[in-house]
């Protein structure tokens, strides 16, 4: 099991969910029944959008660092095996 691609996968899981967090505050704005006022709001939008964005790029990042380790892996265990 590649605990790298676990955890790119999770961080991608996340960073949807902040997405969809912000969207629900987006499509809320102009609701009369809230006790958020509408400048924090909006910065909470902003924000989790921004850590949604920083979450993707590092989840990438992991993805592409556990792929180049299962790649290097194999050649690694060929070279300490007895013939």
């Amino acid at each position: 099991m590649n605990n790298g691609k676990t955890r790119a996968t999770l961080l991608g899981i996340v960073a949807a969910y902040l997405l969809y967090t912000a969207y629900e505050l987006f499509e809320g704005r102009i609701d009369p029944n809230t006790t958020m006022t509408l400048p924090v709001m909006i910065l909470f939008i902003v924000l989790f959008v921004i850590a949604a964005g920083f979450l993707v790029v590092y989840a990438c990042r992991v993805w592409k660092r556990s792929k180049q380790e299962e790649e290097e892996q194999p050649a690694q265990e060929d070279g300490e095996s007895l013939k």
